[in-house]
């Protein structure tokens, strides 16, 4: 009897699991993105973020400047409604509040890094490990990206990227569990020299108080 048992698992243990793919369609504006902005240039756009809190029926809006650069960097300047600075590098973010003189520092959890900016650059592949992936529209003309997470997350319901055809993003969205919404819109994109790393490591003037968690 033990030896049917392991000879009717063998096949099974031999079976290697599927890889999980995303639509053809999606993939290719997905990677028509990641070669836009992973060139090693400077990316900038305007932007406009809104957040609306679920049960609210305002949302609050702020917007500014962001550039996004390779391997994987961020950062937002803050213009309204009033200035600061947000950079990403290595796995960690950091916000300058220049009115408070003050600086947080902190490492980006996995599920934080998801929701930036920075999905432009990674790799289809690896996006539909993680995720469900479907296009509403055409790879040749663009259309809305739509990535579901596979394992329920309290912190991402979904996350969606509105893609031109030319792989250039004008907007990106994302909906916790709760129904909290949130939404980045680019305008303006432009091609720019490579900034040094010590731009997207914000520090603030001499005497800036920085508090790290």
């Amino acid at each position: 009897m033990r030896f049917l048992l392991l000879a009717l698992l063998a096949p099974l243990a031999a079976t290697p699991s599927p890889v999980p793919k995303a639509s053809p369609d999606a993939k290719a504006l997905l990677s028509r993105a990641a070669a836009l902005y992973g060139d090693g240039a400077a990316h900038a756009a305007s932007f406009v973020q809104v957040y609306k809190p679920a049960g609210f029926t305002s949302a609050r809006r702020e917007s500014g400047t962001l550039w996004i650069q390779t391997p994987q960097r961020l950062r937002f300047d803050y213009a309204a409604p009033e200035k600061k600075t947000f950079t990403y590098d290595a796995g960690e973010g950091r916000l300058f509040a220049p009115e408070d003189r003050q600086l947080t520092v902190r490492r980006l959890s996995a599920e934080e890094r998801a929701r930036l900016p920075i999905v432009f650059l990674s790799d289809p592949a690896e996006l539909a490990r993680q995720y469900e992936i479907t296009l509403q529209g055409s790879q040749a003309s663009g259309g809305l990206v739509v990535l579901t997470p596979r394992a329920a997350r309290q912190d991402l319901a979904w996350l969606k990227l509105s893609i031109r055809g030319d792989g250039s993003v004008e907007a990106l969205s994302y909906a916790d569990s709760a129904g909290s919404l949130s939404e980045f819109r680019f305008e303006g994109w432009r091609r720019e020299k490579a900034r040094p790393d010590s731009d997207y490591r914000v520090a603030g003037p001499p005497g800036t108080r920085v508090l790290e968690n």
